[in-house]
């Protein structure tokens, strides 16, 4: 039986990353039969409940390094958790578990990660000196690659492939459970803009803009939703963005999951976004989007459905808001037939990277 540990930002309650997982087990099991992963998460219990999976408490290393022992392969992804912009925990945390990992003997497989910004000088020599060593590299956008190989990884070969989460089946979400919260948050018939909103740095200006540009959609007739991706941390600033307008607006204030706000998202007419999922969530379902970067995987992501860049967090202007919001209902339907044609090629993508950690285990004997 193939045994898999799986190392990530899980167990947090962040939907995007919830998502990935779900996403990777999916994939990963259909391509790699009597699959038994173990994931580390912040909430082991939870995350063992909700995805059937072994799971053991990230910060435990013993209980780690038992787990690790015990594996045939470590998976180290999704998500872009190699990058110090947010401070240096997250390289330090995620390359301590590789490092584990080669010390046993296990081989590594970084899946559809993506990199960076990493702008320390010792964070840039722990990530050469460690991805260097690791067995296989996935990474979901081709700036990833690029960022890699200006730190110097030179082997093994660094491939391009997809998000995750860009591997589910839109067919297999459950669109009835998403107008049904729709209708319990009071959602009436008209066009839905969906709207996800993160706290970034002590800026506060964006939520102002945001909410102005959300009162014209209110104004022109579009019910406005406002959407915690990450409950505990975004909350409040969805809360003052409906507190900022004129307009009512509706908030899914109470718990959700990932399944859930996939349901949700499947019945959105428009989407308006600074959290990556919430766009890649958007984009399964052919939802035109309008992007509002804090990161620069954001970007990356519009990139790789053809759409141009979005509207900085930092620098958000209502005049060009406006601007973008008009050109987006113009073409709605046009920008929708364009995403599902950009999004089917991913989805290949995003599913080859359980077929290289199946080729892996095989190659190791598994």
């Amino acid at each position: 039986m193939p045994r898999v540990v799986i190392s990530g930002y899980y167990g947090f309650d962040n939907i995007g990353d919830e998502a990935v997982l779900h996403a990777m087990l999916q994939a990963l099991r259909a391509a790699v039969p009597g699959l038994e992963a173990t994931v580390l998460s912040k909430d082991p219990v939870c995350t063992a409940r909700q995805f059937g999976v072994r799971s053991v408490l990230r910060d435990n290393l013993g209980q780690v390094w038992r787990s690790l022992k015990g594996a045939d392969l470590l998976i180290s992804g999704g998500g872009g958790l190699l990058q110090d912009v947010t401070g240096p925990k997250s390289i330090i945390y995620y390359l301590s578990i590789v490092a584990m990992a080669r010390l046993l003997g296990k081989p590594v497989f970084f899946y559809a990660q993506g990199i960076g910004p990493v702008r320390t000088a010792w964070g840039k020599n722990m990530v050469r000196i460690v991805a260097n060593r690791v067995d296989a590299i996935t990474v979901r956008d081709t700036d990833s690659r690029e960022e890699l190989t200006a730190l110097g990884v030179t082997r093994p070969a660094i491939e391009v492939t997809a998000d995750p989460v860009l591997g589910l089946d839109p067919a297999l979400i459950d669109v009835a459970r998403g107008k049904e919260i729709l209708s319990s948050l009071g959602l009436g018939s008209g066009p839905v803009a969906g709207i996800s909103v993160r706290p970034w740095k002590n800026a506060r200006g964006y939520l102002e803009v945001l909410a102005r540009g959300a009162d014209d959609l209110a104004a022109l007739g579009w019910q406005v939703l406002l959407v915690p991706m990450h409950r505990n941390v975004d909350l409040d600033c969805c809360r003052e963005v409906a507190a900022r307008m004129s307009e009512p607006a509706f908030l899914l204030e109470k718990s959700a999951d990932y399944l859930d706000i996939l349901a949700l998202t499947a019945n959105l007419d428009l989407a308006i976004g600074m959290r990556l999922h919430f766009l890649i969530f958007s984009s399964l379902f052919g939802v035109p989007l309008v992007g509002i970067p804090y990161d620069p995987k954001v970007n990356r992501f519009l990139q790789s459905v053809g759409l141009p860049p979005g509207l900085s967090a930092e620098r958000l202007d209502y005049r060009e808001l406006s601007a973008r919001l008009a050109q987006v209902l113009a073409e709605r339907a046009k920008l929708g037939s364009q995403l599902r044609e950009r999004v089917a090629p991913l989805q290949k993508e995003a599913l080859k990277n359980a077929e290289l950690a199946a080729e892996l285990l095989r190659g190791c004997g598994v």
